[in-house]
Formats: C-alpha cells, structure tokens, sequence
C-alpha cells in the first residue's frame, strides 16, 4: 500500500504513524480473525483507493517486474474482504510520481541514484541515545525491508530469499535489547543482500566496525588459500609469510565467525573483506598472538599490537601491485614496447596525452586491480572503432515500483578509427564496481584479452541512507549486463586468462600478473596477423549433468591441459594430453561435482581459453 495506494504514495496519509498504531493489534491477536481485523483497520486508515479510468497493459518482460511480487495476496491467511481490498488497490494503480522515492542526478555531492525524502533518516533517532521501543524497531526494519523488496534490483540471485529474511528477522528485531546488539542484528540482514557495496556502506557511527579499526602493521592478501602478509611492519615477520592463526582460532574459523556480518557476493570478495578485517581489534594497544608461517614452512608464535592504521594510512589503504613502482604510475611504455596505464591513478585530464603516447604501440596493458577515477568512458571514445554497445542497465522505475526499465550504455565516435593495437586488463578481487564497469567497457574492444582473476562482482550505480542518526547502510541500485543479457553481480568479470599471484612472486616482489599479459603482448608483437588460426573451444551440453564434451580447433601439435575449476580458482579436474592433429575431442565425467557455475580452461602452445559452464 505504500508505494500503490493513491493516497499514501502521495503522502496524504501519515502511513509510519499508521503502522505503529496498528502494530499491538496484530501482535495481540491470537485468532485469524483478529489479525484481519487490524489489516482491516489499517487499510481503512488509507481512505479510498482512486478508482483509475484508463487501461494499463502489463507489457513489461518477466526480467523487467522480478520485483513486483503480487503473489502474496492469495495467502489463505488473508480475509476475503481484505483479500479484495488489496485487489482493488493493485487493479487500480497507474503509475505516477511518488512521494517516498526519486532519482536522483549527479549533483555535488552525489547522494547516491535513489534518495527516500520520507525514509532517510529511517528512524530520526540516535539508537545509542534513544534507543527505540519496540514498534518503532519494527518500523524500522520494515521500512528497510521495504525499499530492498522494490528497489534492489538482484533480490532474484540471493541465496536466502528477501521474504525468509523478514521471516526470520522480525521477531529478533522486536526483542533485541541495546544499540550494539541492534546494529550487529542488521549486519546480519545485510549479509543476506549478498552485495559487497551493502559491506561499505554499512556502518554505525558509534559502534566500530566487527572485528574492529586496530590492526597490526601488517597488510594481508588471500594467496594459495591462505592470508599471506603483503605488507608487513611487525617484527619477524616478512612479506610473503602466511598466517596460520590469530589469538588460537585458524583463518579457516576466523572466516566462519565474520561470514554472518560481511556482505559479499562471491568467495573471492569475501576473503577481500576478512584480509582487511582479520586482525582487526576494538582497542589500540591489544597485543594479539599470531602463529606465522615462513618460507620454509616453519610455523612461529609472535606477538603483535594493534595500532590505528589511520597512522600510516598509505600503508594501510594503498593498492596492492607486488612490483611497488606501479603504485606511483600514470603510464608508461614497458618492454617489447608495450603500454601500461594504471586506471587508479590516470586522471580524465591526462587521456588525451597518454593515448598520443602509447597509441601506436603494438598493446596497451590496463590495470585495474584498484579503483579508477572514472577515464574509461573518455578512453573508449578514442579507442573504439566506431559506436560501440558494450553494456546495459535495468534503471528502477520510481513511477512503477518493482519494475525497471533498460538502459543500452553505448560509447565512441561515428567515424572514429579506433586503436589498431591489442587491449589487455588485469584484474583480481579488488577490481569493484567502478572497476568492473571499466572492464566491461575496455573488454568490449574487439579481440580484448582480460587476464587475472574473479573481481569482487559488486557494479551498478549505489544508493545510501541512514537507518537511524547512527546507522548507515546503502545497497547496489543499477542492474549491470552484457549487451547479450548475461549478469555481472556475485560473478564478477571473467578473466580469459586465469592468473593468481603466489607467495613467492610477493616474496620477490614478482607481478605474476602483470608478467603474463606483458608474455601474451609481447607474443601477439612477434606474429604477424593473418599467419596464425586462432585456437577455438566448444563446450556442451551447457548446463551439463554427468558428462561435458569438448571439442578444440586449430590446435598446434603439442600438449594441451584441460581444467575444470570453481569460481574460486580451486581445479576440480585436470587433464593433460598429448595433440598430433589440430583438433581434439574428448569427454569428461563430471558427475562427482557439485551443482554450479564452473570454468573449463584449455592450455595448448602458450594460448588459454576459458568457457564458463553450469553443472545441474
């Protein structure tokens, strides 16, 4: 009724003030009929829906209305006078402008694409010095779960459905008892938004994050399954050293207890968030035990203390590049005289002088394993060849709430010649929203290899509001896809070339990365065009149930490698074989493997080829 009833979406009726008074009869009631009664009441407290007199068609495609859910008016816990009430507020909407929700523009500063005039604040209290009753708690929530339900445009890939976690949710919520355990119950919803932007935009102003702010002088990176010091002020312990285990608990339980309050997509953003987070402490000065691993694989015990990383701030918060003198690159020229720019440091004023410099060279290397001051837009307007689509969006529709509409992002120059040379893009789990778009644009270049590996999965413009005078939170409010349809949330970017770093390449500050797009460019400088046939890969059935077929084309003689790996990077299967013809046909058994998203990688004379593949 909120968002379809033609006088409270229009704010005549003060619906928050409705839905408190309404709130004893409900919990009171212990019959069917008493419950309905106060919906009765409730709706009666509307007034009389608008009776519309014109026609409106639901033309809209099923991806476009995910969110608008009327199913649950069928419930047999509703009356059937209610039943029909709300059948008259639905046959009756039309779409108009809304009083509890707008759009918004990029003015200075930006507030995020969805502002909530009557919602932001929530709550217009500060919980930790007014914490609220009961019914205003729910109120609260309600509100909370109420935007999410219309506006987030991918409540259909979660992994608990939006209405279990009402279900499971409010009655906590009603017994919750201080502001602390308050806002950790609501890092727990948010998790279940499974959305790495909900992660940074969920804070309390005055409840620390979990675990806490303080943390050694070490810096963390999930590396060959374990958390791997990539920065590191403590004595005795060195870059590249592992750590085992933090205050008794191994990482592995370190990861279990901080999973019901870090909201991320997929595993590699979520290690992103428990590198950043693990050794995190509520007080500066606590001394934690640390067992470390070194290089010979010798586990020691050392004591390390928590300091405020705000102290050493480019330590802490600066981007990761094993090689440290890319951290203080716009651009340059590397060997075989290939190009690299990195995107976190290029700014939209420098485009046009680097691309003078580097667009004749054979490749231009683009690194996006940090976050970009947003050039990609300016860099694929004098790359592509010609009007490119490289993405689009469902943009929500404040007029209809619960449906979208889409948005086809295109970019370059009717006319323009484009750049003749080969794009490659490095990425790994830092590689977030902004970043992620960037690849999408910068992969839309015909022929672009992207090499590293899963980004965080977490793109699409956001919207922020507070949940109360100290609470925060935010959620990704665009839907981002392929041109051809295909999905970007909790899958990320998928590299065609898969690349992790190792503790040895850290140790010896060896970007691992880096070096094999520079082999990939440096190789492509070698072959003249036209002498070589590019390898193919063909994988069905897709989706697969006991058994995948592969059939690979245009194959050098020599040895091929096939891998089946999980988005995590972890091989599941792994085959070598020995290729005297250009093709090659083989079948792989895959029925020991669990239902999901896999990618099947083909190795054959220095090219690698990956194809994604669903397993039922």
């Amino acid at each position: 009724m909120k968002y379809y009833h033609s006088n409270v979406s229009t704010c005549n009726v003060n619906w928050d003030s409705v839905l408190v008074a309404v709130l004893p009869a409900v919990e009171s009631a212990t019959t069917n009929s008493a419950f309905n009664d106060a919906l009765d009441t409730m709706i009666a407290a509307a007034g009389p829906m608008a009776i519309a007199t014109t026609y409106f068609p639901d033309t809209l495609p099923l991806e476009l209305k995910r969110n608008r859910d009327w199913s649950w008016i069928g419930s047999s816990v509703l009356r059937n006078d209610v039943r029909i009430q709300l059948d008259t507020i639905k046959n009756n909407f039309r779409p108009h402008a809304e009083c509890w929700v707008d759009t918004n523009t990029y003015t200075t500063p930006y507030q995020g694409w969805l502002v909530l005039p009557y919602d932001n604040p929530e709550l217009n209290v500060n919980t930790t010095t007014s914490y609220p009753d009961e019914n205003h708690r729910l109120l609260m929530f309600f509100k909370y779960w109420n935007v999410v339900r219309y506006f987030y445009p991918y409540n259909y890939v979660l992994d608990t459905p939006w209405d279990t976690t009402l279900n499971n949710y409010v009655l906590p919520m009603a017994t919750v008892s201080d502001p602390q355990s308050l806002y950790k119950l609501y890092l727990k919803v948010f998790t279940n938004l499974n959305d790495l932007h909900v992660y940074g935009f969920s804070y309390s102003s005055y409840y620390q994050e979990l675990p806490g702010h303080y943390r050694p002088g070490l810096r963390l990176k999930y590396i060959s399954s374990q958390y791997v010091v990539v920065n590191s002020l403590v004595p005795g312990i060195k870059i590249g050293d592992a750590i085992i285990s933090v205050d008794g608990l191994t990482t592995a339980q370190w990861e279990d207890s901080l999973k019901p309050y870090f909201s991320a997509g997929n595993l590699s953003g979520f290690r992103r968030v428990v590198s950043e987070n693990l050794l995190g402490r509520q007080s500066n000065g606590i001394n934690e035990t640390l067992v470390v691993q070194d290089s010979t694989g010798t586990n020691h015990t050392i004591s390390a203390t928590c300091i405020n990383p705000n102290s050493n701030q480019a330590f802490f918060y600066s981007y990761i590049y094993p090689a440290d003198s890319l951290e203080r690159l716009d651009w340059t020229t590397l060997s075989c005289d290939v190009g690299y720019v990195n995107m976190g440091n290029l700014h939209d004023s420098d485009v046009n002088t680097m691309y003078t410099h580097l667009y004749e060279k054979s490749a231009i290397i683009f690194d996006l394993r940090n976050y970009p001051n947003a050039t990609a837009w300016s860099i694929a307007n004098l790359i592509y060849p010609g009007v490119m689509e490289y993405t689009k969006l469902t943009m929500p529709d404040v007029t209809y709430p619960g449906t979208y509409y889409w948005s086809h992002e295109v970019e370059g120059t009717a006319g323009n010649y484009g750049y003749n040379g080969k794009v490659i893009i490095l990425m790994d789990e830092i590689t977030q929203s902004q970043a992620e778009y960037s690849c999408m644009m910068l992969g839309a270049m015909p022929g672009a290899i992207k090499v590293g590996s899963q980004t965080a999965g977490a793109d699409g413009d956001v919207s922020y509001w507070d949940l109360s005078l100290d609470q925060h939170t935010g959620f990704t409010t665009l839907g981002v896809f392929y041109p051809n349809g295909d999905s970007t949330q909790r899958i990320g970017i998928v590299p065609d070339v898969i690349v992790y770093p190792t503790k040895a390449g850290i140790r010896h500050h060896d970007d691992e990365v880096l070096n094999k797009a520079l082999k990939i460019a440096c190789g492509l400088a070698d072959v003249k065009p036209g002498l070589v046939s590019k390898p193919t890969l063909r994988v069905y059935p897709n989706p697969a149930n006991d058994y995948i077929n592969i059939e690979a084309t245009n194959l050098a003689p020599g040895k091929i490698s096939i891998q089946v790996s999980d988005i995590t990077g972890r091989i599941l299967i792994q085959k070598a074989i020995e290729n005297t013809t250009e093709n090659t046909n083989l079948a792989i058994d895959i029925k020991g493997i669990s239902a999901g998203m896999y990618f099947i990688t083909l190795e054959t004379n220095g090219a690698q080829i990956i194809r994604k593949i669903v397993i039922n």
